[in-house]
Formats: structure tokens, sequence, C-alpha cells
């Protein structure tokens, strides 16, 4: 697991935010922009012409926004700006729309969650490549059909109907995804992932202390979390990795031929239902305690004749997958539907 995330993510966006103070002058005429000082409180309604798929930039620090779209080859923004906003940036810079947001850096609370940060609602083509920063805010997004790249501080972020590869991770706020396709990667320090997809493609998902709730029909699954439960409704899997703590795990799938499961834990229970007919090797192992519940086959867990720990090795229905499973002092059950 990336234990590094809340350091990456925060050296990036303070790095991202650490611009100097005062109006942007944009003086080639290559370059349509909107950069003006702003007000606390000020309504902002501003529109650039794009192409019908642009790589859209947004940064900001505090606030929420609300990203939509729309079937204009524009890009729309509207909303209020928060209370210690400095600059508003609305630039297209070829085909890259940037919508930054600048506030007073010289206050001692510019990177603490208020009440009166900016609240935005942007419109964008649905087949634009998104990448948001924020440090202090909630996003929503809906509808983009290509790419999507969000990395918040503290903030809960929200993807619905989003294709072909999201990226997502948040310090602090829980990530809900809907209706995800394509390549997927999400993952938070402190907070709960829920998340349907669809797609074929590799997805990963992480947290430390947060629940995981997945539904995928991706063939390759790999999940990690130090304390937290995870629920895996899974289909038909070539490869799923599950590395935990402590947390119970409980997962539903289908597993192919050749397919192969390796799961670890230290102390939280975990359950596997399989397909009758699975055909797999299992190699399951407990190391100082812990209990091995077999429903799948007739084969019972054997023991030491000294110290703790138990194993179950066995072939099911030829054994074309593999299943390895184990844990320190966790139960371990496997079944089938």
């Amino acid at each position: 697991m990336n234990m590094n995330m809340k350091n990456r993510i925060s050296d990036k966006v303070t790095h991202t935010f650490s611009t100097s103070n005062g109006v942007r002058a944009v003086l080639t005429t290559a370059l349509l922009s909107i950069a003006t000082a702003a007000f606390a409180g000020e309504k902002v309604d501003k529109t650039i012409d794009t192409s019908s798929s642009p790589k859209v930039d947004i940064e900001h620090i505090d606030g929420k926004a609300d990203i939509r779209v729309w079937d204009k080859a524009q890009v729309r923004v509207t909303g209020e700006l928060g209370d210690q906003t400095e600059e508003f940036i609305f630039e297209k810079r070829g085909d890259v729309v940037v919508i930054h947001v600048e506030v007073e850096h010289h206050s001692k609370s510019w990177y603490q969650k208020s009440r009166d940060g900016d609240d935005l609602i942007i419109y964008v083509p649905s087949a634009s490549d998104l990448h948001y920063t924020a440090v202090n805010a909630d996003v929503i997004a809906k509808g983009i059909t290509k790419a999507v790249d969000v990395e918040v501080v503290n903030g809960n972020v929200t993807l619905e109907s989003i294709g072909e590869r999201v990226e997502v991770e948040s310090v602090n706020g829980d990530i809900l995804l809907k209706n995800v396709k394509g390549r997927l990667e999400a993952g938070t320090v402190n907070g709960d992932i829920e998340a349907t997809h669809e797609g074929t493609t590799p997805v990963s998902f992480t947290a430390v202390n947060g629940k995981l709730d997945i539904a995928s029909s991706s063939p390759d699954v790999s999940v990690e979390t130090v304390n937290g439960r995870i629920d895996l409704s899974l289909q038909n899997i070539d490869s799923l990795q599950i590395n935990t703590v402590n947390g119970r795990t409980f997962a539903k799938l289908g597993l192919n031929a050749n397919g192969s499961i390796k799961a670890n834990s230290v102390g939280g229970a975990m359950e596997f239902i399989f397909q009758d007919d699975v055909s797999a090797q299992f190699d399951i192992e407990t190391h100082a305690g812990g209990n091995i519940v077999n429903n799948v086959s007739g084969e019972k867990a054997q023991k030491p004749k000294y110290g703790p720990g138990s194993w179950l090795r066995f072939i099911h229905n030829g054994g074309a997958a593999n299943v390895d499973i184990s844990t320190v002092h966790g139960r371990i059950e496997i079944d089938q539907k």
C-alpha cells in the first residue's frame, strides 16, 4: 500500500498553489484569458470557446465544485467566489482550459476549510479530459466520457457515469463512484470508498482507515486496507489481490480457469464465496491461531502437533485456478453459491 499518499498529495497541492499574489497579465494574443482581481463573494459567469474534447485544469483551495457536461464546445464557469479569494483565472492555453482560483496565502487560515469557500458550477463538453485539484473542497462530476483525475486533501469526491480512465485520491474524505467505466484507481487515507464499475481494464482501491464497498465486472482487481471492512461483488476474475491488516473481508465472485487469488490479513476475518463449479487448487493457512472453515469440499484443516496455526490444501474440480489465502490470527471461510 502507498503509505505516503498523504504526503504526496499535500506536497503536490502545496506546490500547485504556490503562485505569487497579484493579477497575472496575459500579453500574448495567442492566449485567450480572463484573469482578474476578485472580491469576496463575487459572482462569476464566464464562458470560453473550446474544441469538443478539451483538457480542463481546475484548481482551487476551498469550497465546492459541481462539474457538469453539456453539448456545447465551450467551458462555462458560474457561481460565487469564496471570502478569501484574491484572483480568478480563466484561460485557454492551446486546447487546455485553465480555471484557477487564488486565495490570500498570507492569511493564517487559507489552508483551513471555511463555510464561505468557492461555490462553482462548471460546464464542460462530455469528451473533456478533466484534472481537478483542491485543498479543502467537495467535488461532484458527472457524465464525462474521457479521463478524470481528481486530487483533494480534505473533501468528498463523487464521480458518476465517467468513462475511459479515472484516478481519484483524497486524504480525508469519502469517495463515491457510480457507473464508472474503464481503468480505475481510487485511494483515501481517512474515508470510505463506494464504487460500481463496468469494464475489463484493471481496477485498484486503497484505504488506510475506511471501508471499501466495490462492485465491478473487471477481471483484474486489487484492494488494500489497514483498518476497514472490504466488501467485494465481482464477476469473472483472472486476478484478485487483497491485503488488509484489521478488518473483515467479504468477497463474492466467479473464478476463471487459470485465475489467481492472493489474499493476506493479520487479524481480519476473510470470507470468499465462489461459483458452484469452481475449479481451483486451494492453499489456505493461519500462522498464529485463527480458524479455517471449508464449505467447498469435505477436506478438513490440519494443525501441527505442537504450536499454533493450521493449514488446508486441496484440489477441487481439477484445480484449474489458484487460491492462496493466509492470515496471522484471523478466520478464513470458503464457500460456494
